[in-house]
């Protein structure tokens, strides 16, 4: 028989070459996808390159955490040819004798498997050294193993250095403002003496004339004694002489004699009067007195609820010698209630525009005959509004704006120093939350209006003076 072709070979070779070209072709598929990871990796690369920020990845694996990526931004920052970074520790970005225990707390707590925010010191090559802010991840395959480590960081020296320049701005904002207050407080204790100093000849006035009535009166009353111890002799005389059997005509004679002598008629009806303007003028002197004791009242910086009216009144009284040769007051002190505040600071409010207010009388050429000042006191919605109205020489439009302001004066040199009105915008608007305004007409009168929150500065937001 001759040769025959082997049949039976020939779809095994087929299948063979089948299986040889699926093989490559997964073949070129994985070189392909290698291809692309490198390619994709290296764009990757290419990006941490280009960031700014710092990226470091270190071998958690290895002893001493040696690593094994560092961008370009460290090279920049820290100095170093990435082959003098890698295979060497994390402590070699860092100061030899800084950082040690926080490295080592960051260490346990990647371990742990912890993320870390953290602000490190940095040592470039040159020895100089920097802060860091760093943000430091663990990275785990899949088995839950930690592998890797990955550090983002940037410097934030700058930033620190500007927190601690804004720290230190504060702090003198803080200070200048303590200061600041403190001199507002001394100007105020000074307007305060200054006023205490204006009044006083004025209080030393206002004592003399009820010491005068005490005194007067108190030397009438020791002649009135004179002469009744003189009668009381004459009576005990008479009946000495009646015991000795004189004639009772003769005694009453005697006495009747010492009775025209002492004027008792006389002393019946003026003694009861001297002890009457006595005490008159021992109340009038208490009621300054206690008027000078309320006004001074010692400063104290926590607010409580006062009587207005009665603070109005007694300031009245403090500065009667100001205003009872220039202009009659006349008060219209409605039913308010209290009003939560620091009452010796508004007595000293209530005595500047009062004084203000007969002064401008006196410069209008006005007497008590036709000087007029009104106060009133009203209750409005939440708050209590005083009234000092005057007849005075009036405010210029002009000057309206400026009253308030420290140091401003339209008085002439001895009659103010310009902090009056300026320290009384500040105790009402500042310290009690009110307002202060002021209405004038030239040739007019002027009328100042304070409005007063009766719960205190935590009811009403501070305003400012306003004129109108």
């Amino acid at each position: 028989m001759g040769d025959r072709p082997n049949t039976a070979t020939a779809p095994a070779r087929a299948k063979n070459q089948d299986a040889s070209a699926l093989l490559e072709a997964r073949l070129a598929a994985e070189i392909a996808e290698q291809e692309r990871l490198r390619s994709e990796l290296g764009v990757r690369n290419c990006a941490l390159d280009a960031a700014a920020s710092h990226f470091i990845i270190g071998d958690a694996t290895r002893p001493g955490w040696p690593v094994v990526y560092v961008n370009r931004a460290i090279v920049r920052e820290y100095g170093y040819e990435p082959s003098e970074l890698l295979g060497k520790g994390p402590n070699v970005l860092l100061p030899q004798s800084l950082n040690r225990i926080q490295l080592k707390e960051v260490m346990e707590a990647l371990r742990s498997g912890h993320e870390v925010r953290t602000e490190l010191r940095g040592r470039r090559k040159d020895g100089s050294i920097f802060w860091i802010g760093a943000f430091i991840a663990p990275v785990k395959d899949g088995a839950g193993r930690i592998t890797h480590y990955v550090g983002v960081g940037a410097d934030i020296t700058a930033r620190l250095e500007q927190e601690r320049v804004q720290r230190q701005l504060q702090d003198q904002l803080y200070s200048e403002m303590q200061e600041r207050e403190r001199m507002a407080m001394e100007l105020q204790v000074a307007q305060k003496l200054e006023s205490v100093g204006r009044l006083a000849a004025g209080i030393a006035h206002e004592i003399n004339t009820p010491i005068q009535y005490i005194g007067d009166g108190v030397a009438f009353l020791q002649t009135a004694q004179a002469d009744h111890e003189r009668l009381l002799a004459a009576y005990r005389h008479a009946f000495a002489r009646l015991a000795a059997g004189e004639p009772l005509a003769a005694a009453l004679e005697s006495v009747k004699e010492a009775e025209r002598h002492a004027d008792l008629e006389f002393l019946g009806i003026e003694v009861p009067k001297a002890f009457e303007r006595t005490l008159e003028g021992i109340g009038r002197v208490a009621s300054i007195v206690r008027a000078m004791k309320e006004f001074a009242h010692p400063q104290r910086n926590e607010q409580s609820p006062a009587n207005l009216n009665h603070a109005i009144e007694t300031t009245l009284i403090v500065a009667h010698n100001e205003y009872k040769y220039t202009a009659t007051v006349d008060t219209r002190l409605g039913a308010i209630p209290e009003v939560t505040c620091n009452i010796g600071e508004l007595n000293q409010v209530f005595l500047n525009v009062i004084v203000n207010a007969a002064q401008a009388i006196e410069d209008a050429g006005k007497d008590v005959s036709g000087g007029r000042i009104m106060v009133t006191t009203d209750m409005v919605r939440d708050s209590v509004v005083i009234s000092i109205l005057d007849n005075g020489c009036g405010i210029p439009e002009e000057n309206l704006e400026k009253i308030f302001d420290p140091f401003f004066t339209t008085k002439g040199v001895g009659r103010g120093t310009g902090q009056g009105l300026a320290i009384a915008r500040s105790i009402v608007t500042e310290k009690h939350g009110g307002s202060i305004d002021v209405q004038s007409t030239v040739g007019v009168g002027t009328r100042f209006m304070i409005r007063l929150p009766i719960n205190g500065r935590a009811a009403s937001p501070a305003k400012g003076a306003k004129a109108a």
